[in-house]
Order: C-alpha cells, then structure tokens, then sequence
C-alpha cells in the first residue's frame, strides 16, 4: 500500500495536503512480473501542457518542479519513454496574435529539450520516436493545440511543421474562423471550406490530426475529408460522463472505423459528471480572475498570469480516483476495440489529479490497474503506448 500524499498549493498559498491510497494488484499478477511488463511496453502519454512552465514559470523540466506533475525525473520514475508537448495558444489571443505566443512556445520547448539532450529529444516522426527510445531517451513530439493558432494561413502552419511540430488539435475551447468547438457556439456547423483545406494540408504534410475539443459535427467533417487516421489525444468517454469535450459511442466507434486513436485524459471534471457539476457550481460563486484581465494590456503578463490563476476553481471534496480513468479506458475498448485507445493525461500543474495518479511518476498504476481488470500482455502494451506508435508511423513517416 502506497501512504505518499499530495501537497497542492492554492493560489493564496494555502496547502492542502491529500491522502493517496495505492493501487495494489492482486495476487494473481505478481508484483515484479507487471514491473517487468511496464517496463518493457512502450508507455505514451499524448497530451501534457509542460510549456507553460518552462514558458511563463522559467522553470527547468530536468529537476523535479514543485507542486507538479510532469517533469523529466517523474517521467522516468513513471517509465514514460514518449510525452507529447501541448504548445497550446491561449484562446485570448485570437484571432491575430496567435503566431508569436506559438513561435515563443516552439523555441522554448526546444530549448529545455536541447538543455536535457542526455535524457530527452525531439521527435518528429514515429522512426524518430522508435530511434529515441531505443538509445534510452525520452521522445518528445510537438503538437499545437488550437488551430486558431495558424490565423487563417496554411503559411504558418507549413512553418510550424517546418520548426518540428508533428501534430495539430483543430480546436481548442473556441470556434474560429474555420472550425467549431464543443465548448462553445457553433458558427459553421462543422469545418468551412477552409477547414478542409487545413485538413487536406496537414494530409500532405503528414502531420497527425487531433480532433480533442472539436464539436461532433466538426469531428465527423475531418473523417468524412481525412485520407489518413486521426487520433483525439486527450479525451473521455460521454457515455460515462455527459461533458461534451467527451466523445459520444458514435464518435468513438467512426474514430475506430478510420483506424484512429482516442487518448484518455485524467482532468477531474472530463472523468466525472458528479465532480464536474460540483466545479460548475464553485466557478458561479465568485467571479473568475481572468474575468479583469482585459484590464492587463502586457500581452505576456496577461498570459502568465492566466496560467497561475489555473488552479483556482478546483472542489477539494470527492476527486475521482485512477479507477475513473480505468473505467473511461475499458469503456472506449469496449467500444473501439483495444487496437483504438491510448492514453492523453493533460496533466496541468494549477490542475488537482485523480487521486492515485499524482504525476507521471505514477504511470504504473494504469499498468497494474488494466492487469487487474484483466487485459493480456499484449492488451496492456497497445493501450500504454502501441496503438500510438502505430498512429504516428502510419501519417508521419
């Protein structure tokens, strides 16, 4: 039994100090044979936003970041041998002043990945990922998330591939110019005609699609343009909880259908309806800091100061637990078939964490949470990371 606990610290400095149980296996899988099958499967997480803090915090990814959870020694701790970087452009900016916060984001990521060469590198294919590994490394492929960050201009999009970025979410909480959101008013119904332009590009470019945030009308435009498989990195399973960033069975099955992936995320109101309507609650009580900052006219003060206040609307009460993230899991497989799911935690540092799963450090506890539901070896090793591997060989390489 694991007694370690989380201390999260609030905005106003106050500490919570929470109480983690461990997720034991039975004695049917015997401790050390499921360290050695964890060890040895390929363990990918397609979705983190680590550039905020390298970013706006100046931190340093090689040491281990307070109040987080993800940094290089917890990923090796957790035995991840690929994370995916989320240069995600805050919605605020649109719709023109998207490139130079994705630009600032693609130098600085690099730059904490050249720092750390001994132990990280940038991938930009699936051989990348598979030669990187092999050596003992950590791949770290680039995704940008908001396609609002390409302002209207397969230009930028080109430039932003060029640079090493080999993956685009075509939304993030906002409809734009060329797609809808799930989280906001739909403007198009769908993609526009520029939309599947995007599409068709990233095609030819051979970049991955990500279709996490989209609307379910967008989402079903990009299969219908698509000639490649597309992957939603980070998100959850509607049918257990009806947030609409979480896929419909419908969704999840066409996913499968176009030989896709979905990622399942561990963010606490993505897993549970009860935990999400309690949040909603919280955010309506008191009005949000980032409700003044139209007040903040330094671009760079205004974004790092969106990003500290992250953490601020997060009930402490009834978090749910690893065995959510297990449930969302057996739930896409059940629905997809265990050649389409995978794992896209979004861990965020101003975010709390499923309660057993603090960090990355953790990440064998899905491996011995999917042996005590009972997947095979084999079951394991696509869900931690082979059914990703085959998605990035398959479009960028």
């Amino acid at each position: 039994m694991n007694n370690s606990r989380l201390f999260y610290v609030l905005p106003a400095g106050l500490i919570i100090v929470l109480g983690l149980a461990g997720f034991a296996p039975t004695s049917v899988y015997h401790q050390d044979s499921i360290e050695r099958l964890h060890k040895d499967a390929l363990v990918w997480d397609c979705h983190n936003d680590l550039v905020y803090r390298v970013l706006y915090e100046k931190l340093d990814i090689g040491e281990r970041l307070p109040a987080g959870q993800v940094d290089i020694p917890r990923l090796k701790e957790g035995g991840v041998d690929v994370q995916v970087v989320a240069l995600f452009v805050k919605n605020s900016l649109y719709p023109n002043r998207c490139a130079k916060q994705a630009f600032q984001m693609i130098e600085a990521m690099k730059k904490a990945i050249t720092d750390h060469s001994d132990s990280v590198e940038l991938a930009r294919t699936g051989s990348d990922v598979e030669r990187i590994v092999k050596v003992g490394k950590i791949a770290m492929p680039l995704s940008i998330e908001g396609g609002h960050a390409i302002e209207n201009n397969l230009e930028l999009l080109r430039k932003y591939h060029a640079l090493g970025v080999s993956s685009m979410t075509l939304t993030h909480a906002i409809s734009h110019d060329w797609a809808d959101s799930s989280t906001d008013k739909p403007r198009w119904h769908g993609l526009t005609d520029f939309g599947k332009e995007v599409v068709r590009e990233m095609n030819r470019l051979h970049m991955v699609i990500d279709v996490s945030h989209v609307s379910d009308d967008t989402f079903y435009d990009v299969l219908k343009t698509t000639s490649q498989p597309v992957i939603a990195s980070h998100s959850c399973c509607r049918a257990i909880n009806p947030h609409p960033r979480n896929m419909t069975d419908e969704m999840i099955k066409a996913l499968a259908e176009n030989g896709g992936v979905i990622g399942i995320n561990y963010v606490l109101y993505h897993l549970s309806e009860e935990y999400n309507k309690a949040r909603n609650e919280l955010i309506a009580i008191g009005k949000p800091l980032y409700d003044r900052l139209p007040e903040v006219k330094d671009l760079d003060l205004r974004i790092a100061t969106e990003h500290l206040d992250a953490g601020r609307y997060w009930p402490l009460e009834n978090l749910p637990t690893i065995e959510d993230i297990l449930d969302h899991i057996d739930h896409a497989v059940n629905i997809a078939g265990v050649d389409h799911v995978g794992l896209g935690a979004d861990m965020y540092p101003r975010m709390l964490s499923p309660v057993g799963m603090r960090g990355a450090q953790d990440y064998p506890a899905i491996t011995r949470g999917l042996k005590k539901k009972g997947y095979s070896d084999e079951a394991v090793r696509k869900i931690m990371g082979g059914n990703m591997l085959r998605m990035w060989n398959t479009v960028t390489d």
